[in-house]
């Protein structure tokens, strides 16, 4: 195996995964946890009314494919990475059979969500171009189409992955066998059950063409575009600005020199770039994590002994890279987004004072034994008033 790696991959690979085993399952549990509770928020904070926009609405299915990786990949990161019990009780016909479902299930979510950060990007990008025909292109019907799409077809996509791979059992005894036996002695032989690839070289190999590919080089490449053209009309829009902001006459027949003068039209455009620029540093992180998966997809379609010699020994590490990718979007929101951070302080004093709320009810109930003269019971108290009416524009 040793010469098989040193001959595919990059030298210290086997040892940089032996160390780095040792560390992942914790790191991805911390994450997991950590963008369980960021994308919860996400979605709560998207999904209020006053949050309602089609780009909100993408943004908010992205967040529940992401959810749902992050909370599927804790059972397996504890089963997998971090050692509770003999290695032997891990191997049972169950969990294989969950390690089978999550290599199928964290691939399909994962795909979603790169198709609708995808769908994302051409939103974006007609709602810039095409500004008088984003309200028709980007209606909420044509949104809910689209996120729904990515749902549906998504599954199918990875549906190759499911032949890729096959439950082998295996016989162990203390003797024959020192992974299993390593930490119990037993006394007769047990059978375990592992996840092996498939022996059908050209089935492995063209289920690797399809997943280095379609589900991920060619969602990288439509990302790469799609930013670049973003970028490149930001770059525009902002140098025709400044170029008509420096004229000192604006006029009477050029309505957007005009706009684009005006004050409260230039604070509408600066909230688009933010926007646009928020959504940039998303899709950035996705083609961050998503392209080295392709590249070294592809080279293990091309060269087949590649995946178990090179690519087995950093999955760990591009796991956790998009892992961190999908829980660090909170951080984003918050950072470049003016409106989500109002609607978020909103709602968490809102989960607040609802907390806080059968507290005084209680304080209220309890009976006032002695009370000292000039003092007013704090039940009695006046209660400042509170704004119930949060101002809708942030």
């Amino acid at each position: 195996m040793a010469n098989a790696t040193d001959a595919y991959c990059v030298p210290g690979a086997t040892d940089f995964n032996k160390a780095y085993s040792r560390l992942h399952g914790y790191i991805a549990l911390v994450i997991c946890i950590v963008g369980s509770a960021t994308n919860s928020i996400n979605i709560a904070v998207l999904s209020r009314r006053e949050m309602t926009s089609p780009t909100n609405s993408i943004l908010t299915g992205l967040a529940v494919a992401d959810l749902l990786v992050m909370l599927e990949y804790i059972p397996y990161a504890l089963h997998m990475n971090i050692k509770i019990g003999p290695q032997v009780n891990k191997n049972t016909y169950a969990w294989t059979v969950f390690v089978y479902f999550h290599s199928i299930f964290s691939q399909t979510f994962h795909t979603i969500s790169i198709w609708l950060a995808v769908t994302l990007a051409v939103w974006r990008y007609i709602a810039i171009a095409f500004p008088q025909k984003n309200r028709t292109w980007c209606s909420k019907r044509n949104t809910t189409i689209a996120i729904v799409s990515a749902y549906i077809m998504c599954p199918f996509l990875c549906l190759p992955i499911y032949f890729a791979m096959n439950i082998v059992p295996s016989e162990v005894t203390p003797q024959n066998n020192s992974e299993f036996a390593e930490d119990l002695s037993l006394p007769h032989n047990r059978t375990v059950y592992v996840l092996e690839m498939s022996k059908n070289v050209e089935l492995v190999t063209a289920i690797m063409w399809i997943y280095s590919v379609i589900l991920k080089l060619v969602p990288s490449i439509a990302l790469s575009i799609l930013s670049t053209c973003l970028i490149s009309k930001l770059t525009t829009t902002e140098r025709k600005r400044q170029k008509l902001l420096k004229r000192s006459t604006v006029g009477p027949n050029e309505p957007e020199k005009q706009c684009l003068a005006d004050e409260s039209c230039a604070r509408r455009t600066s909230r688009t770039d933010r926007t646009t620029r928020m959504l940039l540093a998303v899709l950035g992180l996705f083609l961050s994590t998503e392209v080295p998966q392709g590249l070294l997809g592809l080279a293990s379609a091309l060269a087949p002994d590649f995946f178990k010699s090179c690519y087995s020994m950093f999955g760990d590490l591009m796991d956790v890279l998009a892992l961190f990718t999908s829980s660090v979007n909170f951080v984003l929101y918050c950072s470049m987004s003016r409106q989500f951070r109002c609607t978020f302080a909103r709602l968490a004093r809102r989960m607040l004072s609802a907390t806080e709320e059968p507290a005084k009810f209680a304080t209220k109930l309890e009976p006032t034994t002695q009370v000292s003269e000039g003092e007013i019971p704090l039940c009695h108290r006046p209660a400042i008033a509170t704004n119930t009416h949060p101002n809708q524009g942030g």
